[in-house]
C-alpha cells in the first residue's frame, strides 16, 4: 500500500529524489534527551537483515506511515532488522488524579523516518512490518527526503528543543525521581516550588522535604 506524500512533506521531497547525501550521522539509539554527542563517521555496509544498523553513504531517508501509536513498535522491530529509524517528540507534563506525568509525543502524527540503503536493503522489508502501513511515495516510488534535514531534525531532538519539562519549571504535582542527596534514588511529590527551590512529598509516606531543583529529575 502507497501513500501519496502530503503538502507538508511533498514540500520537503519533491526537490531531493535521488539526492544522496554523503553526511555523519548519530547513533541516535545509544542516547538520551540533552546528552552530548559525537558525530560518527560511516562505514561498510553490513549483510542486510543482520540485525546491524550501518550508516552507509548511499542510505537515504524516507518516510513511513506506522500504525497509531505504534512509533515505538515499529522503531525496535527496523532495529532488529537493522534499520535506522526516527521520530521526533515532544516532551511535556501530562496530568492524570492530579498527578503530573513527563511524557514523550510524536510532533508529526504517524509519520516515521527510516533510513534505507536501497537497493542492499530492501523497501519491501520496512513496509511488510505489522506496525507500518506504508511508505510516503510518488508514482508507486518511496519518496527520499533531505538527509540534512532528517538530521538537523534529531540533532534538535536531541539537544531538547522540544523537552518543555527539562527546560521548564517544575508544577505543583509533578513525580520525580531524586537523584542525590539523603533522599537519592526515591520518588517523590512536588508540593510547591519557589524559584530553583521545590518542596516534595515522598512517595508511599508523609515525609515531606526540600532541595534544590537541579537535584531532582522527572519521573
Amino acid at each position: 500500500m502507497e501513500r501519496a506524500a502530503p503538502d507538508a512533506l511533498a514540500s520537503i521531497g519533491a526537490d531531493v529524489i535521488g539526492e544522496t547525501e554523503a553526511m555523519s550521522a548519530i547513533n541516535w539509539l545509544d542516547v538520551k534527551v540533552g546528552q552530548v554527542v559525537d558525530y560518527l563517521k560511516r562505514s561498510t555496509p553490513d549483510a542486510p537483515g543482520s540485525g546491524q544498523i550501518v550508516l552507509a553513504e548511499t542510505a537515504k531517508w524516507y518516510c513511513a506511515v506506522v500504525r497509531p501509536n505504534a512509533h515505538r513498535a515499529a522503531e525496535l522491530d527496523l532495529a532488529q532488522m537493522g534499520f535506522r529509524s526516527f521520530y521526533p517528540k515532544s516532551r511535556r507534563w501530562i496530568s492524570h488524579a492530579r498527578v503530573k506525568r513527563a511524557k514523550e509525543r510524536p510532533i508529526l502524527g504517524r509519520y516515521l523516518f527510516v533510513e534505507v540503503d536501497h537497493p542492499r536493503q530492501s523497501f519491501n522489508s520496512v513496509s511488510s512490518l505489522f506496525d507500518i502501513e506504508s511508505m510516503v511515495s510518488n508514482l508507486g516510488n518511496p519518496t527520499p527526503f533531505p538527509s540534512h534535514w532528517v538530521e538537523k531534525m534529531l540533532c534538535r531532538y536531541i539537544a531538547g528543543e522540544w523537552d518543555e519539562v527539562t527546560h521548564g519549571k517544575l508544577p505543583v504535582g509533578a513525580r520525580i525521581k531524586i537523584i542525590e542527596g539523603e533522599f537519592a534514588e526515591q520518588y517523590a511529590t512536588v508540593t510547591s516550588s519557589k524559584g530553583h527551590r521545590v518542596d516534595l512529598k515522598l512517595l508511599g509516606s508523609n515525609q515531606y522535604t526540600k532541595m534544590n531543583q537541579c537535584s531532582v529529575r522527572a519521573a
